[in-house]
Order: C-alpha cells, then structure tokens, then sequence
C-alpha cells in the first residue's frame, strides 16, 4: 500500500499552500497511519457524502490501494483529517488496516482554508456544503464578504448568493436535499426575509387540483417548476414595491419609531446589488420587506393628515378621507355621493373651482396617500351638488328651494336606477353577443394551416396577459362562456384553469375549436365593458362585433330585458319584443324609472 502511494509523486517534497497567515510551506511528515489513531474533522465543510461513490471507491481501493495520501495532523493522541475524509470512510468499508497521510503542523485557519479550496472548488460539491463551508470560514477568519472572496478565488456577489443559503427556511431546505428544488430558484428565494421566503415558496411549484372530500383543492406538485421567468415576474409583480412609485418619500425618517429611512435599509434591491441585476436598483430600487412598506404607508397617511390639520386648526379627525372612485362612503373614508373630488386624483376629478374646497387624503389605491382637492356635500354648494335645475312651464308657480332640492334628488335617483338596470342589461347582452360571435368566427374560420402547438401557446400568452390585467372580463366573460359550453359539450371533469402556470397544456388537450373560440374572447372580451360601479358605457364595438357576425343586437337586447325584468314590467317588455321581432321600426325601448336618462352611444 505505501508502495503504490509513492509511486503517485514524490509526496515526500510535497508542500501544501494555504491562504492563512504564517502558512509557509513546511516539509511534510509522510506516515503510514492505523485506521483507529484517525479522527474526521468537525470543520469539513462537505457534509453530504453519497453512499454509492462510497462503495465503488471503497471496491477499487481493495484493488489498487491508496493511490493519494491523506492531509492529517496531530490533535494529542489522534491525528485529525483534513483532507480525505470520504477516502478514510471508503477504507474503512473496504477493511483496510492503514492509511497514508502527510501529516503537516496547521493552525485552525490553516485547517480551514485547505479544507474550503480541497473541498469546495471540487465540481460535484453540493450548494448546501458549498454555503455552510463558507459561512464556518467568515466566521472562524472574521473576516468581511469581499475579504472572503478573495481568500477563496470567487466573485463577491456568487459568495454572497452562497452564503444566503443559510438562511433558507427549513421547507426551502428540505426539497434541495431531496432534489426537488433546482438551485437557480433556491437562490432566488434566499434573497429574501424568512417571512417572504414562505410566500414566495408557495409559488414556486405547478399547482394540480384535485378534490379532497367535497371539496376542489389544488396542491403544488413538488419536482414541477412553474417557468422561471414567470416565477420572477411574480416576484417582482407581489414581492418588490418600488420606492419611486410610494405615497410617502423614501427620504423620510417620520415614518418608523426607529427613524430609518427607506435610502438607508438594508432590505431593499438597491443596498444588494451583489444579489439583484442592475435593472433592479438605480431608479428601480425596490423595497423587499412588504410589511414594511405597509406600515410606512399607513403611517404617511396619519402623518399627512396631522400636518393638514395643522394647518386648518382643527382635529385630524376634521381632515377627510375619501376614495376618488367609491361612490358609497365607507367605514372612515368618503365616496364620491358625500365627496366631489376637484383635483388631484388619477381619476374622478371634476376639474370645477369651488370656494368651499378643502383638502382631503385620498386613500384609493392607484393614489394612496395624495393630498386632493374635494368639495363636500354638507357644504351645500351649488357648483357641484345642484348642478342641474327642475324645470317648470310658465303656468306652473315657482318652487321653493326646498321642493327644488327634493325633486331634483329624486330625479337624479330614478335616472341613476335607469343606468343601473341599462348597465345589467348590456352586461347580459355583451355576454351573449360575445358567445354568438365566438361560435360563427370557429365555423367561419377554420386556421388548418396553424401549428398544433403555436396555436396552445398563443392562447396561453392571451390568457396570462388577459388575468394580469383584465381579471374581471376573465372571470365575468371568459371563463363563464367556457362554463357554458363545457356543460353543452357534457365534459364530466370540465376545463380547471384556475392554475395559470399550466394554463398552455390544458389547452393542448383541448379540440381547435374550442381554442379558437377561446382566443377571440381573450381578443374581444373588453368591448363593451360596464364601467366601475353599474356605470353604463358605450355599447357601440358590440354592436358592432354583433353586425359582423350577423347577430341582431336590438333583438338579444329586447330578449334579455323580458327575461330579467319585474314582473309588473313584463307586459311592456313583450310589445316591445314583439314588435322587433316585426321589424318595426318605430318601436322604442321601454323606460322603467326616467325618461331623462339616455345611453352614452
């Protein structure tokens, strides 16, 4: 056995380099050691060993003997390994009696630095091993990330990636061992608190549903990524809030009790730049801690609301709260039926100058936090709460202010219950257009000459864009008219397109033209769209859509209102039907509560 070990070099001139201080190379002490004087070191930063390379090498030294000796030293009556631990444990499978070591006099630092450039600048070593060697060997040295780069030969931002991995929560963890979770995604995770780690975990699989008892349930199946690139998108889309797009200034330190200001934390993309890409600092800086991020923006609402208070001389309760785009008042905030907003919202502003505006917070979500102008009701200004007048003829006596207020507040009331039952009916009827149109455009144009697979992922790349942006005429539209044909086509388990990440390959599975309805209604399904609130809208693109697929608009329109009107209101629904369907043209759409109110077509 020595023999063969001589015969690898000349190990007796052998010198071991290390990045320690006082680490001059001394002339080894090469010994043929019993198996029981050795002991494996606790600092070995290769801690998984598979089982099999153990067997196959514990075979061929049975054969050929130790071919590289062991790097030892003494530690009282035991010598301790610090290199050629999975050699030692090969031998001892193998029975063998003695080993050959160079035994060297190390420090701890010197152990420690041999053992990081033996072990982890090996290929097959394992990420974890990888990331707990280098954390034992910044804390035995002291030393900082960029000092530890260089001591171990690697970029500062893969050894701070590395190190990161520590701090992966025990899940996380558990499925890298198991070789569930590939490590481009583990160290996407690492980035972020323990808090964020488990919510970000949530996503990181494609979710199966399946049903547990009476219930439909979907679970993640474990081994199955959903697309990394999506998997970022969502984390920017969930996790980042960029700090150029806050309600309160990044700058200010009011905002916590601590006084740390957003430009100074630590958990934000800009103060890791060795972890994030370039386009995620900068003008791009992102705070990482959502919880955080919360809290300063309620706190800058309170803090906002204090100054105007300030100023007016009254109590911060005196300040309003409102919503640019509620019409309802709610608990603590105002609508828009007790609050005009004048300016200073994205939406909503009636632009009209007022000497009774004051200052309010809006606390809508596309403008949190801004300060607003609005006109409140109990002001009683005429500018924005009586704009319009009743009209009286010239016999009639004149009303008194207070009659005129009344009437005026009933008209307005049964004009706006005339746009909330048109609104309804649109909705049905857009529905109903959008389903017939869909059907004639399958038969009508039949695409033989598009692949089977672009076709899947064309309609895919409609779908995600269309719940990313368009969530309501998803679910209100699309996946309702689906609903409907599943049921005529009589599928027993139906089409679950709940999960998004798998949305291309139950797409594959389904007939053409089933996919080709469905991409016309993720091309068309925002015509028409009721606005926020029962706030009718132009139906003009869907009678357009209804013409070109030689659908009658009127007709569907005068079907759905019998159908989903009162019963007091039947009878007038029917002669209006009827005499659509006689084609006369005369015939007018009954007016249930105002005559006043007319569609915006």
């Amino acid at each position: 056995m020595i023999e063969k070990a001589s015969a690898a070099g000349p190990v007796e001139s052998a010198e071991i380099v290390t990045n320690g201080p006082d680490a001059a190379a001394t002339q080894p002490d090469y010994r043929s050691l019993p198996m029981e004087s050795l002991q494996t070191s606790p600092t070995n930063p290769r801690r998984r060993i598979d089982e099999k390379t153990i067997e196959s090498l514990a075979a061929s030294l049975r054969s050929q003997g130790v071919l590289e000796p062991l790097i030892a030293r003494r530690l009282g009556e035991k010598y301790e390994i610090v290199c050629g631990e999975r050699r030692y444990r090969a031998a001892t499978v193998a029975g063998l009696a003695e080993l050959p070591c160079l035994v060297r006099e190390l420090t701890d630092e010197q152990v420690l630095d041999i053992q990081i450039h033996e072990n982890l600048h090996r290929e097959d070593v394992h990420p974890m091993d990888e990331a707990y060697g280098y954390s034992v060997l910044k804390e035995r040295l002291g030393c900082e990330i960029k000092e530890l780069a260089l001591r171990v030969g690697k970029p500062e931002g893969y050894v701070l990636n590395r190190l990161k991995l520590n701090q992966l929560i025990e899940a996380v963890r558990k499925d890298i061992e198991e070789d569930f979770l590939p490590l481009t995604y583990a160290l996407e995770i690492a980035k972020y608190t323990p808090e964020i780690q488990k919510i970000i975990y949530a996503e990181v699989y494609r979710r199966e549903g399946k049903y547990k008892g009476d219930r439909y349930v979907h679970t993640p199946v474990k081994g199955e990524m959903v697309p990394f690139r999506a998997f970022l998108e969502w984390i920017n889309t969930n996790v980042h809030h960029l700090l150029s797009r806050a309600a309160f200034d990044p700058k200010a330190t009011n905002l916590r009790t601590d006084g740390l200001a957003c430009t100074n934390c630590a958990e934000r993309t800009g103060a890791l730049v060795s972890l994030f890409e370039r386009n995620q600092i900068g003008k791009r800086d992102a705070c990482l801690d959502p919880s955080c991020f919360r809290l300063k923006t309620h706190r800058h609402v309170e803090v906002r609301r204090q100054e105007l208070a300030d100023l007016r001389e009254v109590h911060p309760s005196e300040v309003p709260l409102v919503r640019s785009c509620c019409y309802a008042d709610g608990d603590g905030y105002l609508g828009t039926q007790s609050a005009v907003v004048i300016s200073g919202a994205k939406r909503g502003a009636k632009g009209k100058d007022c000497k009774k505006a004051t200052d309010a917070i809006d606390i809508e979500t596309e403008n949190y936090g801004k300060t607003v102008q609005v006109c409140l009701k109990t002001t009683g200004c005429k500018t924005h709460w009586l704009e319009s007048r009743t009209k009286t003829d010239g016999n009639s006596p004149p009303a008194t202010n207070k009659e005129q207020e009344s009437a005026e507040r009933l008209e307005s009331h049964r004009s706006r219950r005339e746009e909330i039952w048109n609104a309804k009916v649109a909705e049905v009827v857009r529905i109903r257009v959008l389903k017939l149109a869909a059907e004639k455009f399958e038969k009508k144009f039949r695409f033989t000459d598009v692949g089977t697979d672009l076709l899947p992922q064309l309609v895919s790349r409609f779908w995600r864009m269309t719940a990313s942006g368009d969530s309501n005429n998803l679910n209100g539209v699309v996946k309702k008219l689906i609903s409907e044909w599943e049921r005529e086509a009589d599928r027993k388990q139906g089409i679950d397109l709940d999960n998004r990440w798998n949305v291309i390959e139950i797409f594959k599975k389904l007939d053409r033209g089933f996919q080709f309805r469905i991409l016309f209604l993720l091309i068309h399904c925002d015509k028409g769209t009721i606005g926020y609130g029962n706030n009718y809208t132009s139906q003009k693109q869907v009678k357009e859509l209804a013409a070109e697929f030689e659908g009658d608009y009127a007709l569907i329109d005068a079907e759905v209102r019998l159908e989903y009107s009162a019963k007091k209101h039947k009878e007038s629904h029917e002669i209006y039907l009827a005499a659509l369907q006689k084609k006369d043209g005369a015939a007018t759409v009954p007016k249930l509560f105002s005559g006043r109110w007319k569609a915006a077509d």
